[in-house]
């Protein structure tokens, strides 16, 4: 009853105006580029700023190998120039930054920050990861960068402290959650959690707490006025909700509303009493309440992965495109329908699947004036990429609203056009030899996994 009710859902979803094509490699455009994920990231005057995140992948379940450490750790600020064929890279490490900002070094090379780009600066905040003296922790710091001044150094071997500001605060304290800004001026920090101690001692007490080693969801959407000079943070309010906002690696999105540029929450993990992922979005208007979209549940494509927006002005429809990442379900288009992933055995058993499986499709979540929906691209991307990577969408093409990275898509219509690249994040391998889907899966969580070795181009064509 349920596949059927699946299967109903999907051929009742109205399909999107547009189709995506991600399978085109352009890596060997950008020559000395890093593999990375996690990382926070800005673009200003076609060049990409990349800070913080993992130079390996996955961090996996059970022994070293679920830990963070430094030495793993992204330990430069990366500058990538576009405006050049091909590319160039420049990069300059952390650690050449004074003393007087060892709090910006530590938390600069961890992994899951928050970050967002207003005009030309770009805010950094939490993360987590191991500081100076070997202790890991969730970052309680936020950054201010100037990028104009952050690119001229890093393109010159180093990166200039006076283009950065930082302030200490607990209501900046969190690792995979997410930070926008929306047309009412404030500041929105998105759920997450925060983590003390090494994951290796938390699995080794089955993960529970204890004064050494302990994991706090901040169950809370925080609306924050952040000031420059000095930078500062305060709180204006606090939208709590220990059932529908106990997640982290969500996505978190800008949408445009009656009201305004809002946000939407979609996906995150994990739901406490089955370890999945959260289906029912959140919706914030500015200056207004959370409210939690009951008659949707989406599918795929749940943990935080490279994401593409979309607006139609004249439907007045808002389209979020994610790709590829982790899933409870896959689409299976010869029968139409989603297929919820398998969930076997146990960590300790020789066959565990714990149905949260790495992704190569990619989907669509249609949110109209009345409805929303979720539909499923007919070509996959080219490999199980997306997850902790972004998408950057090209600079020259028109927003939906001024400030946003909302693409207008009646400007798009009827023509093929290049929207932009899928950069960075975790490339898995989730299948045995000969590695396609036919094949034995690995268990969960030993998937082999490394950062993502492409760089994807992403050409949406539009239907008139």
């Amino acid at each position: 009853m349920i596949h059927l009710l699946l299967t109903i859902a999907a051929l009742l979803a109205p399909p999107p105006p547009f189709t995506i094509d991600a399978t085109e490699d352009a890596s060997a455009s950008f020559p000395g580029a890093p593999h990375i994920q996690s990382f926070s990231f800005a673009q200003w005057q076609g060049r990409w700023v990349f800070i913080g995140g993992r130079i390996t992948g996955y961090h996996a379940l059970g022994g070293a190998s679920a830990d963070f450490p430094r030495a793993e750790s992204n330990r430069d600020v990366w500058v990538i120039d576009t405006t050049v064929s091909p590319a160039r890279s420049y990069h300059a490490p952390v650690s050449s930054l004074p003393a007087s900002l060892q709090d910006v070094k530590d938390e600069w090379q961890s992994s899951g920050q928050f970050y967002y780009q207003d005009g030309a600066s770009l805010y950094v905040g939490g993360g987590y990861g191991e500081d100076a003296t070997g202790h890991w922790l969730t970052f309680p710091l936020i950054s201010k960068i100037d990028l104009p001044k952050l690119i001229e150094g890093v393109i010159h071997g180093q990166i200039p402290p006076a283009s950065i500001s930082a302030a200490t605060s607990p209501l900046v304290q969190s690792a995979g959650g997410d930070l926008v800004k929306l047309s009412d001026g404030g500041f929105y920090l998105v759920m997450g959690h925060v983590f003390t101690g090494s994951y290796t001692a938390f699995e080794g007490q089955g993960e529970s707490n204890s004064h050494t080693v302990s994991q706090t969801y901040l169950n809370e959407i925080r609306k924050l006025d952040i000031q420059s000079a000095p930078l500062s943070v305060k709180l204006i309010k606090r939208f709590r909700d220990e059932s529908q906002f106990h997640r982290r690696d969500l996505n978190v999105v800008q949408i445009i509303s009656p009201k305004g540029v809002g946000l939407a929450a979609y996906g995150g993990v994990f739901t406490p009493d089955t370890q999945l992922s959260y289906s029912k979005p959140v919706y914030l208007p500015p200056s207004g309440e959370p409210v939690v979209d009951s008659a949707f549940d989406q599918k795929m494509n749940a943990y935080n992965t490279a994401r593409l927006l979309l607006y139609d002005p004249a439907e007045q429809t808002m389209f979020t495109v994610l790709f590829g990442g982790i899933s409870q379900f896959a689409w299976d288009a010869d029968n139409n329908c989603y297929v919820e992933n398998a969930r076997t055995g146990g960590k300790t058993q020789s066959s565990y699947l714990d149905g949260m499986e790495w992704s190569d499709q990619i989907s669509v979540i249609r949110k109209g004036k009345q409805q929303t929906s979720e539909i499923t691209q007919p070509t996959p991307l080219p490999g199980f990429v997306g997850t902790e990577g972004v998408f950057i969408p090209m600079e020259t093409l028109s927003r939906a609203s001024a400030g946003t990275e909302i693409l207008d898509l009646m400007a798009l219509r009827g023509k093929r056009t290049l929207v932009g690249y899928i950069y960075g994040g975790i490339r898995a391998y989730p299948y045995r030899f000969p590695y396609n889907k036919s094949s034995q899966p690995y268990n969960s969580g030993t998937v082999p996994t490394q950062p993502s070795d492409l760089i994807l181009k992403v050409y949406l064509q539009a239907m008139n």
